[in-house]
């Protein structure tokens, strides 16, 4: 076994302040005081930065251990997406592209760990839909930007540009990997309303426009902010 590295300054110091180190205290004990004074004086960087007060202001959809939850989306603990939130998505998107008159769609619901919550196809949608639709939430999942936000940082108008390659680059490593990359309009990065990400939206088989209008919809139906935060087509 190696040997245990020299004590730090603030391990000493913690030794020169905790009575219990000093007069013979049980180790348990001793090691659970020097704990909770070193918890003291460095907190968590969440901890430091967001109260439980503080992001119940910030979010009040969000549920906190210390406070009631606010939005019966998301469930209790860590911001996350519901079943039943990414259902009530699916169906308000498939409903937004009947209303419009859209071509029939596919729309996928990932969690923010990008599992599949809800996959919904509309019957006379064409066979790929549900890839595509699935490929362009998986874009905002494992970039952390919605699909039109990768497509536009690497291709221009014309569909090439010198970053075209880093692109394609991407599309391979993401095969690679199991994770097909759609980098076109339609999927839609999903977060609550203290900026924590908890999941995305594809819809594929309408245009691309009316597909994010779709996704857009779908998601801020739910109490959900969006990137991009709004629809083209309004």
């Amino acid at each position: 076994a190696g040997s245990l590295p020299p004590p730090s300054t603030d391990m000493l110091a913690l030794v020169l302040t905790c009575p219990g180190l000093r007069a013979g205290v049980p180790v348990a004990s001793a090691e659970a005081t020097a704990r909770a004074a070193w918890l003291a004086k460095n907190p968590s960087p969440w901890e430091a930065r967001v109260t439980p007060q503080a992001a119940q202001a910030a979010s009040p959809s969000v549920f906190h251990a210390t406070q009631a939850p606010g939005n019966p989306w998301l469930a209790p603990g860590r911001p996350m997406l519901t079943l039943e939130a990414a259902d009530e998505m699916s169906s308000v998107a498939l409903r937004e592209a009947t209303a419009y008159g859209f071509n029939p769609i596919s729309v996928c619901v990932l969690d923010a760990g990008g599992r599949v919550l809800v996959l919904k196809t509309m019957p006379a949608s064409s066979g790929l839909t549900a890839d595509f639709a699935h490929a362009k939430a998986s874009v905002c999942i494992g970039m952390h930007c919605s699909s039109r936000e990768l497509r536009d940082k690497y291709q221009n108008d014309e569909g090439i540009g010198p970053k075209m390659p880093q692109l394609l680059a991407m599309g391979t490593a993401g095969a690679a990997a199991n994770k097909a990359l759609a980098p076109f309009p339609g999927g839609v990065l999903c977060r609550d309303a203290a900026g924590v990400l908890v999941g995305a939206i594809g819809v594929s088989g309408a245009a691309s426009d009316e597909d994010e209008h779709c996704a857009i919809t779908a998601a801020q139906s739910v109490g959900l902010s969006t990137e991009p935060a709004a629809s083209r087509l309004v």
